[in-house]
Formats: C-alpha cells, sequence, structure tokens
C-alpha cells in the first residue's frame, strides 16, 4: 500500500486513522490541510527517547520501529509499524511530554505530520475525537499487556511461532502447499524482537523446518506446511 487513502478524491492520511473515525469527508478534508507530509530513507531516526513530544505520526506507506535501547547497546523492538498504523498520540493530549521509545524507518517511509496544536483545535472544535483517543490509548495499554506476557512467559520458539501465525493471519497466501509468507525484517531485527540472538533466532527456524512445519526459500519466503501443528506448540 503506497497511498493511505485511494477512496476519494485525493489522498487524505486522516481517514485511516481510527481517532478520526467520526468525522465526515469535509472534515477530514479540512485536516488534511493542517498535515504535512515527508519522505524519509532506510534507517532515519524520527525521533529519540526524551525528545520533546509534538505530532502526531501516520504511516503512509513503508515501516518504522519503536524500541528501547539497553545501557549496553542492545535494542528491544516494542512496536512494528506499518502503512496505516499512527504514533505519537501522546503528543496531542499532553504538555511538553517526552517520548518513551525510539523511533526508526526501517526502509523509505512515507509520514504523514499533524501538529499538537493543530490537533487540540480539532478536539475543540469535534469533542467526540477525544473517545477516539482514550480507545487508542486503551488498545496501545492492552497491545503492551500482551507483549509483556509473551516476553516473560513464552519461550524464544514460542514468541517466533505466534508471530508466524499472527503474520499468516495478517498477510499470508493460502497456496496449494500451504500458507507462504514474506518476511520482511532482516534476522536482526527479529532478534530484537523477540529478545534474542540473530543466531538463536537461526537456529529455530531450521528446527522448525527440519520438524516439517515450515519451509524456507531464501531470507524472505517462508511457507508454513502445518498450521495446526504450530498453534499447538505456541500454547504448550
Amino acid at each position: 500500500m503506497q497511498e493511505c487513502y485511494t477512496n476519494q478524491p485525493e489522498h487524505i492520511c486522516a481517514s485511516i486513522v481510527p481517532i478520526f473515525k467520526t468525522l465526515n469527508y469535509p472534515e477530514l478534508q479540512k485536516i488534511n490541510t493542517l498535515i504535512k507530509k515527508k519522505n524519509y530513507p532506510k534507517n532515519t531516526i524520527l525521533f529519540s527517547k526524551g525528545d520533546v513530544t509534538s505530532h502526531l505520526y501516520i504511516l503512509r506507506y513503508g515501516r518504522v520501529k519503536l524500541y528501547e535501547t539497553s545501557e549496553d547497546g542492545r535494542q528491544q523492538i516494542i512496536r512494528l509499524l506499518e502503512p496505516g498504523d499512527f504514533f505519537g498520540e501522546l503528543a496531542l493530549i499532553m504538555e511538553e511530554q517526552h517520548y518513551l521509545l525510539n523511533a526508526e524507518t526501517l526502509e523509505d517511509t512515507g509520514i504523514c505530520l499533524l501538529a499538537r496544536d493543530d490537533f487540540k483545535g480539532l478536539i475543540h472544535q469535534n469533542p467526540e475525537i477525544s473517545l477516539g483517543v482514550m480507545q487508542a490509548l486503551t488498545d496501545r495499554l492492552a497491545s503492551a499487556e500482551n507483549f509483556i506476557s509473551t516476553l516473560t512467559l513464552k519461550t524464544i520458539e514460542q514468541r517466533l511461532i505466534s508471530w508466524l501465525l499472527a503474520m499468516s493471519e495478517k498477510e499470508g497466501v493460502l497456496t496449494p502447499q500451504g500458507i507462504r509468507l514474506t518476511i520482511n525484517l532482516p534476522r536482526h531485527e527479529l532478534a530484537s524482537l523477540f529478545g534474542t540472538t540473530r543466531e538463536t533466532i537461526s537456529r529455530k527456524f531450521s528446527k522448525l523446518q527440519a520438524d516439517g512445519l515450515i519451509t524456507i526459500n531464501g531470507q524472505k519466503q517462508i511457507m508454513i506446511l502445518n498450521k495446526d501443528e504450530l498453534v499447538v506448540l505456541a500454547q504448550l
């Protein structure tokens, strides 16, 4: 998906953001006049932990990782963002807050930026947007709790399997051989996502293939051969 909105005469990033779902098309057009579109190359730091928040970020295309860095330089990915996702919503409702995570593009990325002051004006005109913000924050909290549970209660193999299953539901292509997935994350980024090392991720992939549960074609293509067995393993 290279553009954020294609069912209207012009592309409107706000149309894909849940907090704006109560607005009609003219209102979305108005928001569009307040939004700035920017393009960033791969490996661009959008903001760092501790920076003062200022904008809502809407991902038009590309991918972004939100991550924490330990004192010894190791990364832990907290969220992976894809087209249609948004982040930085705390900047819209709180004064002089600071980003709690780092944000970096994983590939060439297009982003729509909505400034905090402009958003506050929108809330005054459309108070129902506040309910959308509250729902978004609730969803973020639920996602964070689920992520923490996965990291603390599941093994590395279970985390990897759970992620493969989630990706199969979201992006998998059903074929006569199984469910085909395209993995766009390099091994070191997957390791960061699951809180382990690149070597461990490679070993887990090899084990799943040796067990006849998946086949690996190069660095990006994976075929899930036995989804039911993977579901069982993820829940053990």
